[in-house]
């Protein structure tokens, strides 16, 4: 099974990227979010799953181990394959999901091109138990209160993944009681 992909890029197109590695052209699918990643990059590293079927096996590519742990979470529910997963990580950080599962958010999750509310209820009672994957170990749950309570306050998404992922870098572990009030600090600089 391959596990990580290190190359230029040959040729980018909406989802899918063409990877050269050592001479070897693979085709990875990816989502929108690692798409942004690779932008102006000439040589890029990304993280592999490996779907086997059997009339072919497909690579699909992310910028993160995160989004990768994320990918193979969402195919283990029924239902879901890999196409809804990325188009699930191509509306969502993994930080999101986590947070829509959590709070129950069907219709953010239904939000989603391709996903119905049974797939997102489905979504929910699946994986509501396995939110250890959405960020640095014990911090996921923390890290997923912190960005919903910033939307809910106002602020963009991204931003506030932002400024929550800059103050639990390298797996800090900080409850959400101070978590909160300096996360506002830095955003209001």
């Amino acid at each position: 099974m391959i596990g990580s992909l290190t190359g230029r890029i040959v040729e980018q197109r909406p989802g899918e990227a063409l990877l050269d590695v050592s001479g070897v052209g693979y085709e990875v699918r990816t989502p929108l979010s690692t798409q942004g990643a690779l932008a102006g990059r000439e040589i890029v590293t990304l993280h592999i799953h490996t779907h086997v079927r059997e009339d072919q096996i497909s690579l699909y590519g992310f910028a993160s181990r995160s989004e990768r742990d994320t990918f193979r979470l969402l195919i283990s529910v029924s239902g879901v394959g890999p196409r809804t997963a990325l188009a699930l990580l191509s509306g969502m950080s993994p930080t999101e999901l986590a947070g829509a599962i959590a709070g129950e958010q069907w219709r953010r999750l239904a939000s989603v091109p391709g996903i119905g509310k049974r797939t997102a209820e489905r979504l929910i009672v699946e994986l509501k138990d396995k939110l250890g994957w959405a960020g640095e170990g014990g911090t996921a749950s923390v890290r997923a209160d912190a960005v919903s309570a910033l939307t809910n306050l106002g602020y963009p998404a991204k931003v506030a993944e932002e400024a929550v992922g800059e103050l639990l870098r390298g797996g800090a572990e900080v409850p959400l009681a101070e978590l909160l009030p300096r996360a506002l600090k830095l955003l209001v600089k």
